[in-house]
């Protein structure tokens, strides 16, 4: 049932953006609750979810990405947590992929998701995960690449640090060990790329990833037998909320280790 809510609202959100033309998907409409500029496909789709969720009776409070947290009916549990559109400068660029991402929480932090969805876009594929039940790309069970050296190693990172030259001299040895690098602008769809084995390891220092952009693929790592860990080696954890920003190493624990022990602490 958690899935089926979940594939609805995809749809949904499908069916909306596919009406957008795409010389006004780029309008500025406002700033989001996360604190960016919101562009009219990210209100078409956030409307479009909104409007599904409303349809068929959903009970809970939802944190999304623009409008911030709305709660419908009067029970607390569970919490959606939405990005509409992650990879917005993708859609309205015409760059492939991007993804919507959505998942459901029976408390306030990241470890209580126990359901989640990524659905690729264009291309419809959709990553999803229900807690003790596995992870999978459409009905293919999923799971991570073997452990594999960093030298032999395919990685996703984003070095869209925003003018911090020190997030990139943090990273730098990183990048140079690494056999192959990939930047693709969607870190939802990257963290599920590594749960089905396309990516051996994704990586985020920059201290700007929400818990919208992360909490559906959080689950499908988990559950594709992944590490998701903090940049001091924890597992990741974090409150379910729009002012928590995070970093995160994703992937096998030895590729995870081997990759932290790389980048610098400045």
């Amino acid at each position: 049932m958690s899935l089926q809510l979940l594939e609805g609202l995809c749809k949904a959100e499908m069916d909306a953006i596919a009406k957008v033309s795409p010389q006004s998907s780029s309008k500025i409409v406002k700033i989001g609750a996360g604190g960016d500029k919101t562009k009219l496909i990210d209100v078409v789709a956030e409307e479009a979810a909104i409007s599904y969720l409303s349809l068929v009776g959903f009970e809970g409070r939802l944190i999304s990405e623009e409008l911030g947290e709305r709660q419908f009916g009067r029970k607390e549990y569970p919490i959606l947590i939405l990005d509409p559109i992650d990879g917005t400068t993708n859609a309205v660029r015409g760059i492939i992929p991007y993804s919507i991402s959505v998942a459901l929480s029976s408390g306030k932090c990241l470890s209580d998701i126990f359901a989640g969805l990524v659905m690729e876009l264009p291309s419809g594929r959709t990553y999803k995960a229900v807690k003790g039940e596995g992870a999978y790309l459409n009905e293919h069970k999923i799971s991570i690449s073997p452990p594999t050296p960093l030298r032999h190693a395919l990685i996703g990172i984003d070095v869209n640090v925003r003018r911090d030259k020190k997030k990139i001299e943090q990273i730098l040895p990183l990048l140079i060990e690494a056999k192959h690098i990939r930047v693709m602008g969607t870190a939802a769809l990257e963290l599920c790329y590594v749960a089905s084995g396309s990516l051996d390891l994704y990586v985020d220092n920059r201290d700007l990833l929400r818990v919208t952009d992360i909490a559906a693929s959080y689950i499908i790592l988990k559950e594709a037998g992944a590490s998701v860990l903090c940049l001091d080696g924890s597992d990741l954890d974090s409150p379910l909320s729009l002012s928590e920003r995070v970093s995160l190493v994703a992937g096998s624990y030895k590729l995870c280790i081997e990759a932290l022990s790389k980048i610098k602490r400045l």
